[in-house]
């Protein structure tokens, strides 16, 4: 009797384990190329191109996100295939680029595209401002770099779009910082900030090209989302995805998910327990 009970104590447990809401993955925060390729003489090519979905009417919101890579030795790099991942929610911060490179020789070339698609918004929402810009602010300092940006000079702190930022101070870099932004805008419905080459670059002989675009596109209902890639279709949504490879900085969300599942699996387990002790005395009275 105390084996059975003890066993169906645990197959009750495991079905709680199966039942109980599991901690879900977040897209909230993308970041690609950060912090690395930190020595002489290389390239380091990096995109990202995000489309961000949002229907205010039926809160339903998406993202798909594309990415490529290159890297390897100056003027020599390789390209990796490019990816490309769905998810059920926004693609809100875009981190790229920052603190890479740095090992001098080298040339960083980076490019950030997003392009939001919000659907219900009243006719008193639909009239964005320009994006705000922070960029080329202490670049290109050591001598022999040309310094070439539009806009500038562009110094908001807090800015929507900050890029190319003390970098490339070592002197001497062949093509020097260019860094554009070009013809942005932001919403309050539905906020995205870009952060790119920031504090890379440094070494001596370094060169930065670098290039954001933000665009919000307001639809009416039953309109088709602008695509970033005209002719490429989007993946299925829910694919998983692991955040510490994916360049996805944030864990889930489902915090209380986690917390729940914990919970309850303790009180299956001390239910369990607690049943076999019964069970246990009432058959020893009986003998």
């Amino acid at each position: 009797m105390r084996a059975t009970v003890l066993v169906a104590a645990l197959a009750i447990a495991a079905v709680g384990l199966t039942l109980a809401p599991s901690d879900s993955a977040s897209a909230q925060d993308f970041a690609q190329c950060d912090s690395v390729n930190n020595t002489p003489g290389l390239e380091l090519i990096c995109d990202v191109t995000v489309q961000n979905t949002l229907n205010l009417t039926t809160g339903v919101e998406s993202s798909t996100v594309t990415t490529t890579v290159c890297e390897g030795a100056n003027g020599a790099s390789t390209c990796g295939t490019p990816s490309t991942e769905s998810f059920n929610t926004l693609t809100s911060k875009v981190s790229q680029c920052n603190y890479a490179l740095n090992g001098g020789g080298g040339n960083l070339d980076c490019t950030v595209t997003v392009v939001n698609n919000i659907t219900g918004a009243a006719d008193k929402d639909k009239a964005p401002t320009g994006a705000t810009v922070d960029q080329c602010v202490g670049s290109a300092t050591g001598g022999g770099t040309a310094l070439i940006c539009d806009p500038f000079p562009a110094a908001t702190s807090g800015a929507t779009i900050t890029q190319c930022n003390d970098s490339a101070i070592g002197g001497g870099g062949a093509t020097g910082v260019i860094c554009t932004v070009h013809p942005s805008t932001q919403s309050a419905l539905l906020p995205v900030t870009i952060n790119q080459c920031n504090n890379s670059a440094n070494g001596g002989g370094a060169s930065v090209t670098c290039d954001a675009t933000l665009t919000n596109n307001f639809l009416t209902a039953g309109t088709t989302p602008v695509a970033n890639t005209p002719g490429t279709t989007a993946p299925v949504k829910n694919v998983l995805h692991d955040s510490k490879t994916d360049g996805f900085g944030l864990a889930g969300t489902g915090d209380d998910g986690t917390m729940f599942l914990g919970a309850g699996v303790l009180m299956l387990l001390a239910g369990g327990l607690l049943t076999a002790a019964f069970a246990t005395r009432k058959a020893g009275a009986r003998r």
